[in-house]
């Protein structure tokens, strides 16, 4: 059993968010992480507490298409954990972050989080996650990433991030990209392409 991790790079403005609701939109089961309330129309459903969350996933038991998003109002990364602990437990959908280094570090996430980017496939539990630079993701979620969407990146530090992540010739063609332009890199099959995201989304094949 194989889920799926796609990561989303970009600086404001160029079109990563508008990526990620294209990737799930059609998702049978769907939780965002939504710190900056984005998503309610996506999302059917807002969420604004651990004990909300709670409550509508044991709601969701026996349902075959839900759709929410948790907006947090409290230590981030903390409430993180706690909402990545109960999305382990319940499995069975896609989770998706926006904007990861605001609950994690370069050199750490947390520990519910890392379970899921560890183990997530045998919970059933597919991944999406954006981010604006590089060089300020973990490097536990990128090892595991099989797809990456990228916008431009223009500064040093995140270009060498990307080449020790994806290889040279990768960092180079994001180096080129306009602000809207994305260029798509499959880790597995070491294949890249410009422009549309075909085969990616979720709840489409």
């Amino acid at each position: 059993m194989q889920n799926r991790i796609i990561g989303v790079l970009g600086r404001k403005g160029s079109g990563k968010s508008c990526a990620l609701r294209e990737l799930v939109a059609h998702a049978p089961r769907l939780l965002v992480w939504d710190p900056m309330a984005e998503h309610g129309g996506l999302c059917r459903n807002r969420l604004e507490s651990i004990q909300r969350l709670v409550a509508f996933l044991h709601w969701t038991r026996g349902k075959s298409v839900w759709t929410a998003h948790y907006v947090p109002h409290h230590d981030l990364a903390e409430e993180f954990n706690l909402l990545a602990g109960w999305v382990y437990r319940y499995g069975r959908m896609v989770l998706a972050v926006e904007e990861v280094p605001m609950i994690s570090q370069p050199n750490w996430v947390p520990p519910e989080f890392d379970r899921i980017i560890r183990l997530g496939r045998h919970r059933r539990i597919d991944l999406v996650w954006t981010g604006q630079r590089a060089a300020e993701i973990a490097r536990r979620l990128t090892a595991a990433t099989d797809v990456f969407v990228f916008y431009a990146q223009t500064e040093a530090r995140d270009l060498e991030a990307l080449a020790d992540r994806c290889g040279a010739e990768v960092a180079a063609e994001v180096s080129r990209l306009g602000l809207h332009d994305r260029v798509v890199w499959d880790v597995l099959n070491r294949t890249m392409r410009r422009g549309k995201l075909d085969g990616l989304c979720f709840g489409t094949g």
